[in-house]
């Protein structure tokens, strides 16, 4: 029973669903790699659309976007995001990615609708607290 909580104690974002959207693979291993060692479930998609067609099917706990993608970029991913007609869909927690720094700020991601930013490179500590300070309740 103490190794099991023990082992909770350590995975802060145990059973949260998290949508993640980045479309360079060393990062998504590296970020899904960090994310499920804190207990969370994974979803990876590449591009925007492949983000929009799962959120279609299912509706994760927090997103997780670079800004720049191969199709839309995040800004606009967010934006369909928060006119979707589901309210799961439209009201969740959202989280920015980014390693253009020059074009891409905090003001622009917020403006465009996400609720955090996070500059690149993305140290464990900042995107663990990120996603439970933004989970209802601090799930």
């Amino acid at each position: 029973m103490l190794k099991q909580a023990a082992v909770e104690r350590f995975q802060p974002l145990k059973d949260i669903q998290v949508l993640l959207v980045e479309d360079e693979l060393d990062i998504a291993v590296l970020l899904t790699y960090l994310l499920e060692d804190n207990g969370a479930a994974v979803t990876v998609t590449t591009t925007a659309l492949e983000a929009l067609q799962v959120l279609n099917a299912q509706c994760p706990q927090i997103l997780v976007c670079n800004l720049r993608l191969p199709d839309l970029d995040g800004k606009e991913l967010i934006e369909q995001v928060r006119q979707a007609p589901a309210t799961a869909v439209r009201q969740l927690p959202a989280i920015a990615v980014t390693s253009y720094n020059r074009e891409y700020s905090e003001t622009t991601a917020f403006n465009a609708g996400f609720d955090y930013f996070l500059a690149k490179p993305i140290e464990p500590k900042p995107l663990i607290e990120a996603i439970l300070q933004l989970l209802p309740n601090g799930i």
